[in-house]
């Protein structure tokens, strides 16, 4: 009897990647980039926004916690 000639265990992943492969990525690489970078460019840059201050209202008594906070604060607990 002739002996079997075993088999060599083909490896899961490819040695080696095709060339069309890594021009796809770096095509959509560049698309996603040059994406983000045209909705940069088009984006509205609002003017600074000038810090107000406003005089504080001698009536008023600030934070108040009434029954509809409560039961709010209430309804959020877990």
């Amino acid at each position: 009897m002739k002996p079997v000639p075993q088999r060599e265990a083909q490896a899961s992943t490819p040695t080696h990647v095709s060339s069309t492969n890594l021009r796809r990525r770096r095509f959509l690489l560049a698309l996603g980039a040059g994406t983000a970078t045209a909705a940069a460019a088009a984006a509205p840059v609002a003017p600074p926004v000038e810090a107000t201050t406003t005089p504080t209202d001698e009536t008023s008594q600030g934070y108040r916690v009434t029954d509809h906070v409560r039961d709010y604060y209430a309804s959020t607990r877990l």
